[in-house]
């Protein structure tokens, strides 16, 4: 059975395990909003914002082979784990779902296995204990853990941008909204609003009609 690691990103402690996946899967999403516009057949769809990507795996605890000594077996596989029962290893995973005085929140963690690296927090953990020993010692246990993908605000503005000025698209207008909102949003600048009202024909800036489509441009 092949090793991974569960790696506690705020203290940088390593938790080896065990791993043997027949499957291992993650899940990606998209938010999207409905806009009304009256004449149309179906609603408008707008991106509104990306979802957390979904890792569900089962990890795996099993001393049977060093007699209750788990410690010395994740050793073997270059573990740097110490402690010599299945309970103690369990212990250590539940930190991921704990909350951290300093942090108010669980820690972040990062799964590793070969060319898989997730970074994210735990959110389901469940434990199932398969033998045991004749004193009632957990010697083999079974992990499903669920981790959502977290990124730092500061990083995904680094990754893709607060605007993109670059880049054509359409915008439906929202109640209340004018061009110098709208220019401000789109390329940071509200004097830019001329260039959006000479690509839709617009003589009446300041009166915009709510649902309306506007192309942005490119600058």
């Amino acid at each position: 059975m092949e090793h991974a690691k569960l790696r506690n990103l705020s203290t940088g402690d390593e938790i080896a395990v065990q791993f043997n996946p027949t499957e291992c899967g993650i899940d990606y999403g998209a938010k999207y909003a409905d806009l009304e516009v009256p004449g149309l057949l179906m609603p408008l769809l707008q991106f509104v914002r990306g979802e957390a990507r979904t890792l569900s795996l089962d990890l795996y605890l099993d001393c049977t082979e060093t007699r209750g000594n788990l410690g010395e077996a994740l050793a073997l596989a270059g573990g740097a784990a110490t402690g010599s029962e299945v309970e103690r290893r369990l212990a250590e995973i539940r930190k991921f779902v704990l909350i951290k005085n300093e942090l108010h929140a669980p820690p972040i963690c990062q799964f590793s296995w070969q060319n898989i690296s997730f970074d994210g927090v735990v959110t389901s953990l469940r434990e199932k204990y398969t033998l045991f020993n004749d004193s009632g010692n957990i010697l083999r246990a079974r992990v499903t853990v669920t981790l959502r993908s977290y990124q730092s605000v500061e990083r995904q503005l680094a990754d893709m941008g607060k605007r993109s000025p670059d880049h054509s698209r359409v915008r439906v207008v929202r109640t209340g909204e004018t061009l110098t909102q709208i220019a401000d949003e789109a390329y940071g600048d509200p004097r830019l609003w001329k260039a959006i009202a000479a690509a839709n024909g617009i003589a009446r800036p300041r009166f915009l009609t709510p649902g309306m489509a506007l192309y942005i441009p490119a600058i």
